[in-house]
């Protein structure tokens, strides 16, 4: 009889729940400020692995990487750390925090009919179908 875990790896399975096993003790554990722009994606052999939004942010997180180990240290889930390394993968972070808590704003009657205006009087046909490809996206929202 095999164990559940040899179930959980083939189907993929295992890998997600240990990732969300990760997300949610990174958003238990990490300072706030880089909840919100580093992501964690993996953490094997006492290293932690996380993505981050911008070169800017790779570079702050960087510097202080002594301090935010000793930091995640005091979680018991961390208290193995060595290192981090860190990936610079701003696609990713907008994606998942889209998802998470991101508010998509209708826009107005009134700006729909300003974009056709304006695109109705240049001379630019790429920005001009851009334009009224956004006022249509406009009206269906």
């Amino acid at each position: 009889m095999k164990h559940i875990s040899s179930y959980l790896s083939q189907s993929g399975l295992k890998r997600h729940s240990a990732n969300d096993w990760l997300v949610s003790v990174w958003q238990r554990t990490a300072p706030t400020a880089l909840q919100q722009t580093c992501h964690p994606v993996t953490y094997h052999d006492n290293c932690l692995t996380l993505q981050v939004e911008s070169s800017i942010w790779l570079s702050r997180v960087r510097q202080q990487q002594k301090s935010l180990i000793r930091h995640l240290r005091h979680s018991p889930e961390f208290s193995s750390l060595g290192r981090i390394k860190l990936e610079v993968s701003p696609r990713q972070i907008a994606i998942s925090q889209k998802g998470a808590n991101h508010h998509h704003r209708k826009l107005s009657s009134s700006n729909k009919e300003l974009l056709l205006e304006s695109a109705a009087h240049l001379s630019d046909p790429e920005l001009r179908l851009s334009l009224e490809r956004l006022a249509k996206t406009a009206s269906e929202s």
